[in-house]
């Protein structure tokens, strides 16, 4: 309904004060309503963040270390070592091997996605990545390898020699 008021034309609803109040606690429980689903909404990202932190951290452990924590399974960790003579096994979609260290040996399993490195040889230093379970095996997500080789730097010359002249090297005039 219609009402001419002060020469405009005006619905009636804005002339009732119960009316005006009642629209004015529905915007109010709107934005309430908004703010809550925000809320609720942040609430989880945070959390899932926070989860996926708290899973994806590693800590990196020595071998005697991780075999002597009681609560070693529930946690990812990193192992480094030197790989034991004779003991990498490959099987189907699995690769078992032994790290070594100070005298503790640690006997790993690798089913990962990714290929192994052709370092992973007898000897060679090795760190893997994973979890390490009850039965005393580690299961690896990802190895590492470094070459079983040592590389030395090249000589330096002795001090009061001179610089031996690249081959291509023009003298200045």
């Amino acid at each position: 309904m219609y009402t001419r008021r002060e020469g405009f034309l005006t619905s009636a609803s804005h002339l009732n004060p119960l009316r005006r109040k009642a629209a004015s606690m529905q915007r109010g429980r709107k934005k309430l309503q908004f703010g809550i689903g925000l809320g609720i909404i942040l609430i989880m990202i945070s959390w899932l963040a926070y989860s996926g932190i708290q899973e994806s951290k590693t800590y990196y452990v020595t071998v005697g270390e991780l075999q002597a924590k009681s609560d070693a399974h529930q946690r990812r960790y990193r192992v480094g070592g030197n790989v034991s003579a004779g003991s990498i096994r490959k099987a189907a979609g699995k690769v078992e091997f032994s790290i070594e260290q100070d005298g503790k040996v640690l006997p790993v399993v690798y089913t990962g996605k990714d290929t192994l490195p052709d370092t992973l040889q007898d000897g060679a230093e090795a760190m893997a990545d994973g979890r390490y379970l009850k039965d005393g095996t580690f299961h690896a997500e990802t190895v590492q390898a470094k070459c079983a080789s040592k590389y030395e730097p090249a000589a330096m010359p002795t001090e009061g020699a001179a610089p031996k002249p690249a081959a291509n090297w023009i003298p200045p005039r």
